[in-house]
């Protein structure tokens, strides 16, 4: 083959260079001999360059290609910034490989894996980033930074699981001191962490239960219904009721009602037995103070309008008496007494009450302008009147079936006497026949 120049031969394309072509080398040591090498053995060694002038850049543009600063370290360079690829050995067969942003013109300089279309930036294997630096901000530039100082003491990893979201594409997470409304959500807390708080009041819920242990209970906040009173902060407020608070309780039904004199004396108290209602009743309290009145108890009863008044026998409750109070006048109220006298109060025996149709003894009466009258006979009647009395008299009646003398006894009939009669004076035939017995 002639003799030719190096510009003279041929060009080979890119399609036919590999790492194995021939090329032939001129070395001026003459202890080596010209020889041949092949093309990846002329880039075994480079110049380790800088950023600026990398050791490996390219034609029509010197400060973009490959350069080092130091063993087992490389850096790309790309103008006036680049990225420094560094290991770290951490020991315990452990090692961290560093990709530093650098920059030449900025302080701060970001990091940014732009997938393609729909593709993601993924990681596999452990991922772990200082909670420090682990922001997430928003495009319109919010941000937000996770801090993991309190999870535990410590290297335990904690895991924190997401929740099933089982209505719309997300959901929110919550904040220890943010207003959120929660929904669909089982919080099960101990009761010694489960504080309500308003500044510095507190309150705590407590479950201390001795006959159901071990049980679960339900408690169902009341339907407030129609609104009654505004004495709560607002129209729709309620309170709940305690065992100790003085409070109002309004439209409530109580079942077993029982009151007890004091939270000390639980052996002690009062039920409101309601067994008998057959429908709805209501009980009005008078404008006063009062003592309820029982069915067997002594009490005294004061200023009573009893209608349709019954008394009925304790031994007998079939046998009893009913007050009728139809016959008095309209807009009338009279007044009864019992007379104040030594009589009525004796000690020894009972009063008795005297009525129309029973057969009774009467003592000790004073009647005054009584008439006298025959059942059957409802056209005559005697009255007796003492209205020439002028002082204190008694009358003695004959120990005999006799007829009453009078002055107007004016028939035939004789009048027979069982014995003398004594008298100042004696007039008309009344006379005449005394003085006609007198003479035989």
């Amino acid at each position: 083959m002639a003799t030719k120049k190096i510009s003279q031969l041929e060009t080979i394309s890119d399609s036919n260079l590999s790492g194995e072509a021939i090329l032939p080398v001129v070395v001026s040591d003459p202890l080596i001999p010209n020889r041949k090498a092949k093309v990846n053995q002329l880039f075994r060694g480079v110049s380790q360059g800088t950023k600026a002038a990398p050791g490996i850049a390219f034609d029509l543009d010197r400060n973009t290609g490959f350069y080092q600063t130091a063993y087992d370290q490389i850096g790309i360079a790309f103008g006036s910034g680049g990225l420094y690829c560094t290991r770290l050995d951490n020991g315990n067969s452990s090692t961290s490989l560093y990709m530093t942003a650098v920059d030449d013109v900025a302080n701060n300089s970001d990091i940014v894996l732009a997938p393609k279309g729909t593709g993601a930036v993924k990681v596999t294997g452990q991922f772990l980033i200082e909670d420090s630096s682990f922001v997430l901000e928003d495009a319109q530039g919010p941000k937000v930074r996770f801090e993991v100082g309190n999870v535990g003491t410590g290297t335990t990893t904690r895991i924190m699981t997401f929740p099933q979201i089982t209505q719309g594409s997300g959901t929110t997470i919550v904040g220890a001191d943010t207003t959120q409304t929660l929904t669909n959500k089982t919080i099960l807390i101990d009761e010694d962490n489960f504080v309500l708080t308003d500044n510095t009041e507190e309150a705590i819920f407590q479950i201390n239960w001795a006959i159901t242990s071990g049980a679960r209970r339900s408690y169902f906040l009341p339907d407030g219904g129609t609104v009654t009173t505004t004495a709560e902060p607002t129209a729709t407020s309620s309170t709940l009721l305690d065992t100790k608070a003085e409070q109002i309780a309004q439209n409530k039904t109580f079942v077993n009602l029982r009151l007890q004199g004091s939270a000390e004396e639980a052996d002690q108290y009062a039920v409101f037995n309601t067994d008998a209602l057959t429908a709805n009743r209501i009980l009005t309290v008078p404008d006063t103070n009062l003592t309820l009145v029982g069915t067997v108890e002594t009490a005294v009863l004061s200023n009573k309008n009893i209608q349709q008044l019954s008394i009925s026998s304790a031994a007998d409750a079939t046998k009893k008496i009913t007050f009728n109070l139809d016959n008095l006048n309209t807009l009338t109220n009279s007044v009864y007494e019992f007379p104040e006298t030594a009589s009525l109060n004796n000690g020894v025996l009972n009063n008795v009450v005297v009525t129309e149709l029973a057969t009774q003894d009467i003592k000790n009466k004073n009647i005054f302008e009584p008439v006298l009258k025959k059942t059957e006979n409802t056209l005559g009647s005697v009255t007796l009147t003492v209205e020439n009395i002028t002082a204190d008299r008694t009358i003695k009646f004959p120990d005999a079936d006799a007829t009453l003398l009078s002055t107007q006894n004016t028939t035939l009939d004789d009048v027979n006497f069982g014995a003398g009669i004594g008298a100042n004076n004696l007039t008309g035939l009344t006379r005449q026949q005394q003085f006609f017995y007198s003479g035989f």
